[in-house]
């Protein structure tokens, strides 16, 4: 089979679609009950009749130790799932279902049947399809963000920017008022779960935009989402350079040269110092800004999730919903194995570097990685697991973390404007990376 990266337009434009769908309109779709059907991940599950035999005929099975090492860290969840779900039954089927997906299904999606055609992709174009949707869902989102305060409702378009039974029902069914203003919801419905599901994608839309007006936005718009679980997402992601710096000087400890830790510290310094701003501006309805940020349930989290009931070794209840602070969620649920499952997953890519040092060495898994580490930050907060679009971004992210970004052809014109990001080369130049599995 032909392996010259962007030969295969079919696929690229399978890409082109699913990206639509997932970045910018995870949202679009229907509900069957309580169950919610988006055009993303019914055309995700619709590719995967017609990608799966042509992975077998033309890419049969090949486990690198990196793939081999994801899914055994992945498979004491998966195992506690099915235990619980087989001993104890189901205590709420939509979210339950919506767990096997992204504990199941995402990851044999993503790892098995789409990472072996990585490399006859075209990594500059679908670097772009990933950038523009980013870029718009923020531009789209800022401007809700100032409309509603203005007009008092926001525009909605059903099947698309809204699912068809939440239209006009976003402000009784969500929790995004902060007083005045309303947190920045973009097409994803809500200010937390666009956070968690864009911060999984932020290092890497960093590392390929160029545009620094285009970078601002995308921060702009996740600060507007006024989350604290965002903001500390964000914070972390801005201290992941001091810390590797700091790792740089652990042969030389405790000599270390400060010099280099101040850029870092500056930029730190100034995110810190952002984010109390807009405190200062928009949670004045909180009862101030120390309520609001040093708030010590959580804005009622914990509280909503107590630990009243006895906590078990082997799951105990029947499996439902996680709840958003993901960690007291596995716990609650799936009991002390249950936690240690979920915090094995979840740090699994920073384990994975014992199998595959490599990694650190490719701009693109770097980046990955990075996203993946900011995730399992914010799932202390509010990680949104059962909702869509996070884990189908997450196991996307894993699958460029193991494998890499697909290469890219010679670049041939330049556009300018807002649509230049579906066309333009990778900031950082990167260099074709070796994929498949």
């Amino acid at each position: 089979m032909e392996t010259r990266p962007g030969k295969h337009r079919f696929a690229m434009g399978v890409c082109w679609i699913l990206v639509v769908f997932l970045v910018l309109f995870p949202k679009g779709g229907f509900k069957i009950g309580n169950l919610p059907l988006t055009w993303g991940y019914l055309l995700m599950g619709l590719s995967v009749p017609i990608v799966l035999p042509l992975r077998m005929l033309f890419r049969p099975l090949q486990f690198p130790n990196q793939l081999i090492g994801a899914l055994v860290l992945l498979f004491p969840m998966q195992m506690v799932f099915a235990y619980g779900a087989l001993v104890n039954g189901i205590s709420d089927p939509s979210p339950a279902f919506a767990s096997f997906v992204n504990l199941f299904v995402l990851p044999w999606i993503f790892l098995l049947i789409y990472a072996p055609f990585l490399p006859i992709l075209d990594g500059r174009r679908l670097s772009g399809y990933i950038r523009f949707c980013i870029l718009i869902a923020a531009l789209w989102g800022i401007f809700l963000f100032f409309l509603h305060p203005i007009t008092n409702f926001y525009l909605e378009i059903p099947y698309l920017t809204v699912n068809a039974q939440d239209y006009g029902k976003l402000e009784v069914t969500k929790d995004i008022s902060r007083g005045l203003f309303f947190k920045l919801i973009s097409t994803y419905n809500s200010g937390n779960l666009y956070g968690a599901a864009t911060l999984i994608l932020l290092p890497l839309y960093r590392l390929f935009e160029p545009a620094r007006w285009r970078r601002a936005a995308v921060l702009v718009a996740l600060f507007l989402t006024l989350s604290r679980s965002v903001w500390v997402g964000i914070i972390f992601y801005e201290f992941l350079p001091l810390l590797g710096t700091l790792a740089s000087q652990i042969k030389t400890f405790p000599m270390v040269n400060l010099k280099k830790f101040r850029a870092q510290f500056i930029v730190l310094a100034f995110f810190v110092v952002v984010i109390v701003a807009v405190s200062v501006l928009f949670v004045s309805s909180y009862g101030g800004i120390a309520s609001f940020l040093l708030d010590p349930t959580g804005n009622g989290r914990l509280s909503a999730q107590n630990l009243s009931s006895q906590i078990t070794f082997l799951p105990s209840t029947g499996v439902g919903a996680f709840a958003e602070i993901l960690y007291l969620s596995a716990l609650q649920v799936f009991g002390i194995v249950g936690l240690l499952a979920f915090t094995l997953l979840m740090v699994s890519p920073v384990l994975l570097l014992l199998l595959d040092k490599s990694a650190l060495e490719s701009p693109s898994r770097r980046a990955a990685l990075k996203g993946l580490m900011i995730y399992s930050v914010v799932a202390m907060m509010d990680g949104a697991f059962d909702f869509i679009p996070v884990m189908a971004f997450y196991w996307f992210t894993y699958m460029i973390y193991l494998f890499g970004w697909p290469a890219f052809k010679p670049r041939r014109h330049r556009r300018r404007g807002i649509l230049a990001p579906l066309a333009e080369q990778s900031s950082v130049g990167l260099s074709p990376e070796p994929t498949g599995s």
